[in-house]
């Protein structure tokens, strides 16, 4: 039987982060995942993801503080640039009421508490500085120190340095069953068992379909999220920002009243500057429990929606190029789970389409965790027993 320190199972962004973090491990550390890194079934496909510190919620702005930290000291210990700095724009309906994503409100008394910097914008303020048309009573944040992370370059630069280190990278190998003992785990794959001492998990939408079996499943949905590009005009594509737009949600129209978008990172195959944007929520019929239940075709009312939502907020924007969904693992307070589970199993889930920002520190909170270091953050918010963690969750489900 094989037999490693450790083992990763998911290659994408957290499983990555952790296994790079213990890659002085070489050879006895091992990252599995079903398919290819970076594919388009997980939640880390992609090229780019924002970054900030804006938040409503103190804790998870210390944290992304603290991330940021460790973003700049990959980048300079690698030589290689993983954010852009563009900043960004909260706009919209002032209500004060807390979203995924927080509020402007919220935003705006947490940044004043914790002396982030940020620009107070009045409706006409945005109109005159961006191509966006907001309406009468809009009012913006403008973080200048946020942008935009390379996702791809992340992924690429993690399987780099794992892979020069020595560590086994089993892409195509999927996990099919988990056993935890005493003294370590067995994972059975198609190519043979595997055994570890300690296990990441990190599997995203897979990861109840691992544990349940073991009566530890969590409290989990899956979340077809809509993103697409779009053509923008050359003389403009310079001056389009990175953006959430905030309004309450319109039940009647099925609308969950949150848009973004990011800046012209890139162009079309035909050369046409784009910009990608996306809603941050999904209608009923794109959630589920289970990943084989999931309907991943974006749902024609939602891309309605955005394409409506484009033409009063974004007038200049040109033709819809592409449109797709990627799966978001969400809890329902949604918090990110990083914890143990087991003697033999650390586990990361639950990033509810935040995570990516804080790669580097989730990676670095894992591997203390498989070691049995003291941690460098609290991640008591993030414990699993919120999620009905045990033998009864798995009965319920």
């Amino acid at each position: 039987m094989e037999e490693v320190d450790v083992a990763v199972i998911g290659a994408g962004m957290a499983g990555l982060a952790a296994a790079y973090h213990l890659r002085d491990l070489g050879p006895r550390l091992a990252v599995l995942d079903a398919r290819r890194i970076g594919n388009d079934h997980g939640s880390s496909v992609g090229a780019s993801r924002m970054f900030r510190e804006m938040y409503s919620d103190p804790y998870l702005c210390r944290m992304s503080q603290a991330a940021n930290r460790r973003w700049r000291a990959l980048e300079q210990a690698h030589g290689v640039e993983l954010r852009e700095t563009h900043g960004l724009l909260f706009y919209g309906e002032p209500f004060d009421e807390e979203t995924i994503e927080g509020s402007i409100p919220g935003a705006r008394r947490v940044m004043d508490a914790q002396s982030i910097p940020y620009e107070a914008l009045e409706s006409g303020d945005i109109a005159a500085r961006f191509p966006l048309r907001p309406r009468g009573g809009d009012v913006g944040l403008f973080e200048p120190t946020a942008g935009a992370i390379r996702s791809d370059r992340a992924l690429t630069l993690f399987a780099r340095e794992l892979r020069a280190a020595g560590a086994q990278i089993h892409e195509e190998r999927p996990v099919r069953t988990l056993q935890l003992g005493p003294d370590g785990a067995v994972l059975a794959t198609p190519s043979g068992p595997l055994r570890a001492r300690q296990v990441v998990l990190a599997a995203g939408p897979w990861t109840n379909a691992l544990l349940r079996p073991l009566g530890l499943a969590l409290e989990l949905e899956l979340w077809a999220m809509l993103w697409a590009h779009y053509a923008v005009p050359e003389a403009d594509a310079h001056r389009y920002p990175q953006w959430f737009y905030f309004q309450e949600a319109r039940p009647a129209q099925r609308d969950g009243g949150r848009y973004y978008g990011f800046p012209a990172l890139d162009r079309h195959a035909d050369g046409q500057p784009r910009i990608k944007v996306g809603i941050d929520w999904a209608p009923e019929e794109n959630r589920a429990a289970s990943w084989e239940a999931l309907d991943r075709q974006p749902a024609p009312h939602a891309v309605a929606l955005l394409d409506a939502f484009l033409r009063e907020q974004l007038p200049a924007v040109g033709p819809r190029l592409e449109v797709r969904t990627s799966p978001y693992t969400m809890t329902r307070d949604v918090g990110f789970v990083l914890d143990r589970l087991h003697p033999s199993l650390v586990c990361f889930t639950g990033g509810s389409g935040q995570a990516f920002k804080f790669c580097p520190l989730l990676g670095t909170l894992l591997a203390e965790l498989v070691r049995g270091d003291t941690l460098s953050a609290d991640i008591g918010p993030w414990n699993a027993a919120r999620l009905r963690c045990g033998r009864d969750s798995a009965a319920a489900q």
